[in-house]
């Protein structure tokens, strides 16, 4: 009983460490930008949403600190957060500093310092990345924790919405987009309700395809806070990639509210027919939009007057993705180049509809009648009898 209390409050030492790290990035932005817009009450708002995700990060570690341990072993609690927790705590404090710069994203008529430009994209690209990192650490010390689990969950979406927010007030997403940031919160809301009023709930069993989904929406927020892709393609791939997002937690309700009758491997009628259409009709039918949208490409009057190097990539991808040789990378290609404000394409019908299909290319897939398709294999780690593997990320 002792030893316990000892662990008990160890951890609660490293709580209120954690609780000064979160709320520090939120203070220095308070300083450094206040005397700019002290007498601007619209844009003091703007300072809300670091100070929210700073409490909520903190509420979320104290309410599950007795989570500190591995499943199964409730009584068994660590001495200390450990190095995997302290990794997804540096990402939230990352996120309350990204808060940050959401009074100057609101405030366009402010002009940036050219250094600061760069840093929203940098800095949620590199809190997006380290998310690999932590899990990495938990897995290699051995230290899978509830808690640790549940700290990362609420990481990536409270980044996600902070990153949507700051894109959006700089101009480079849609506002519509703010759903993407904001659905996480409805859903979880909705099934604390039900467990409030004694209504099933129905565990949801993960999903390889929804994790590759939210990944998707980490690199289109990262690449549309920095300062180089035009926000009208930004917009397009906001589209494109947000609709199976926002579909997918609707789906996701349905289940764990008992709506949407599943079969064993909790997969509904729906989920088969749109696993049908969408891993061999549509993608060929990308493949294919893309091929002809590389001819008028190559077919254009103004085609030659690109450089030679341009030509030669574009009209590589495009062959490439229509054949299913690497088709997601060729498809990410294609969004890089069409979409960077260096792209001597400009903005044409021709042009929009390569980016758009080969945006929706990195979600679907090749499909059937493919060359060669590597990216499946890491994507949703797929052993070489055609296994899919799922591994826990804490």
């Amino acid at each position: 009983m002792d030893n316990q209390k000892i662990i008990s409050l160890r951890l609660r030492r490293q709580m209120r460490l954690a609780a000064g790290l979160l709320i520090t990035p939120w203070l220095l932005a308070v300083y450094i930008w206040w005397p700019l817009f002290r007498l601007r009450p619209a844009v003091m708002l703007a300072f809300l949403p670091g100070l929210a995700v700073a409490v909520y990060i903190q509420m979320q570690l104290s309410h599950h600190l007795g989570n500190n341990h591995r499943r199964g072993e409730d009584d068994r609690l660590f001495a200390t957060l450990g190095a995997a927790n302290w990794i997804t705590l540096a990402r939230a404090v990352a996120v309350v500093g990204l808060a940050g710069f959401l009074p100057m994203s609101v405030q366009r008529s402010q002009e940036w310092p050219a250094v600061l430009t760069w840093a929203p994209g940098i800095i949620y690209l590199s809190l997006s990345l380290a998310d690999l990192l932590d899990g990495f650490a938990a897995r290699k010390q051995r230290r899978e924790t509830e808690l640790g689990k549940r700290l990362d969950i609420e990481t990536d979406a409270a980044g996600l919405l902070v990153a949507s927010l700051v894109a959006v007030a700089l101009g480079r997403l849609p506002v519509l987009y703010l759903l993407v940031g904001l659905a996480y919160y409805p859903y979880i809301l909705g099934i604390w309700t039900r467990q409030r009023r004694a209504l099933p709930v129905i565990a949801l069993r993960q999903r390889p395809y929804a994790r590759i989904i939210a990944g998707f929406q980490m690199g289109l927020v990262g690449m549309a806070l920095l300062p180089i892709f035009n926000p009208a393609f930004t917009s397009v791939a906001a589209i494109i990639l947000m609709t199976p997002l926002l579909i997918g937690f609707l789906r996701d309700w349905l289940v764990v509210s008992g709506r949407m009758k599943t079969d064993t491997d909790q997969q509904s009628i729906l989920d088969h027919r749109t696993r049908s259409v969408m891993t061999k009709i549509f993608p060929l039918m990308l493949r294919l939009a893309i091929l002809a949208g590389g001819i008028a490409l190559l077919a254009g009057n103004g085609f030659y007057r690109v450089h030679l190097p341009w030509r030669l990539a574009i009209g590589f991808c495009c062959l490439v993705a229509g054949f299913g040789f690497m088709g997601r990378s060729a498809g990410l290609f294609l969004v890089l180049m069409l979409g960077s404000n260096p792209s001597p394409f400009g903005i044409s019908v021709i042009s929009m509809v390569i980016f758009g299909t080969g945006a929706a290319l990195m979600l679907t897939g090749t499909g059937v009648l493919s060359l060669w398709a590597p990216e499946e294999m890491i994507l949703y780690r797929r052993t070489k009898n055609g296994l899919t593997t799922y591994r826990e990320i804490p």
